[in-house]
């Protein structure tokens, strides 16, 4: 019988029931209705790992559409309360920084860091959890 006890004690502290971080899931990012970013974050462990899909969005005249995607792997990524710091590499090889910030309950801001050569990073976009 204490065999069993321990067993469901074992599987219920490392199971379902252990408690995800808010920052844990999949966040759409929207512009003008369309979706502009999809960011997938995962903890593993002590760790964090995760996707980024990029929607390439154009307007031929009857409003705007996504014409294609970009998918990359979350590099470095890093949990700073609230936040989760990562870079994504460029396909010139550089890596681009960005931070994404838990603003309330279901819902975030990514923003995408400055550039070295001193230019602007891009607007923030508003992101909300997949439920």
């Amino acid at each position: 019988m204490k065999s069993r006890a321990l067993i469901l004690i074992a599987a219920l502290a490392g199971g379902p029931l252990a408690a995800e971080s808010p920052l844990a899931g999949t966040w759409q990012g929207k512009l003008d209705g369309v979706p502009a970013v999809t960011l997938t974050v995962k903890e593993e462990g002590r760790g964090w790992s995760g996707t980024i899909v990029f929607y390439k969005i154009v307007d031929e005249g009857s409003g705007p559409q996504v014409a294609g995607k970009d998918t990359s792997v979350l590099v470095d990524p890093k949990r700073e309360g609230k936040s989760l710091s990562f870079q994504v590499k460029h396909p010139n090889d550089a890596l681009i920084g960005f931070r994404f910030e838990l603003t309330g309950n279901g819902e975030g801001e990514l923003k995408g860091k400055t550039t070295q050569t001193g230019g602007g990073g891009p607007p923030p976009i508003k992101m909300t959890k997949d439920r």
